[in-house]
């Protein structure tokens, strides 16, 4: 493939160079090709063949097949780090990760025995916290509350 102006096409020599001829020579979509052409002034219009879309049951076989690699992929991945956390002992270094908060409060208890009505009262405000975000949702979901109203209603 010459791509010199005053050269003329060469033939391919060999094998290879038939193939490589082939396959790197590509064709424009049609609407890539239309859109271009409509930036040009006074170039023909094209008339645009609809899209082909593949067939329903093909889109379904390919996202099944994609699911399954991906699945295939996790589960792989996940014995692989599973056999790696085992050897590196991943698995007591959570443990002490998740004692560790109740190792620390019961310090500060023997610390600071007051701390225990302060630890109390901030787990009770923060109940009724969930409980008062709970109503504050139900309330906006039953009294039809829409973010695209309200936002209308400020603008104006």
């Amino acid at each position: 493939m010459n791509t010199t102006p005053d050269l003329p096409p060469r033939e391919p020599e060999d094998a290879l160079d038939q193939i490589l001829c082939q396959e790197l020579r590509w064709e424009a979509p049609a609407m890539l090709t239309a859109q271009l052409l409509a930036l040009v002034p006074g170039a023909p219009v094209l008339a645009l063949s609809p899209q082909a879309r593949p067939k329903s049951w093909y889109s379904l076989l390919v996202l099944v097949l994609t699911a399954v690699a991906i699945g295939l992929s996790l589960a792989v991945t996940w014995q692989l780090y599973s056999l790696v956390g085992a050897e590196l002992g991943l698995g007591g270094m959570f443990a002490q990760i998740q004692a560790a908060p109740a190792i620390g409060l019961q310090r500060l208890y023997d610390a600071l025995p007051i701390s225990r009505q302060l630890v109390g009262l901030l787990v009770a405000v923060r109940s009724q916290l969930h409980w008062l975000l709970l109503a504050v949702v139900l309330w906006l979901a039953l009294d039809g509350w829409q973010p695209r109203r309200l936002a209308q209603r400020t603008t104006t």
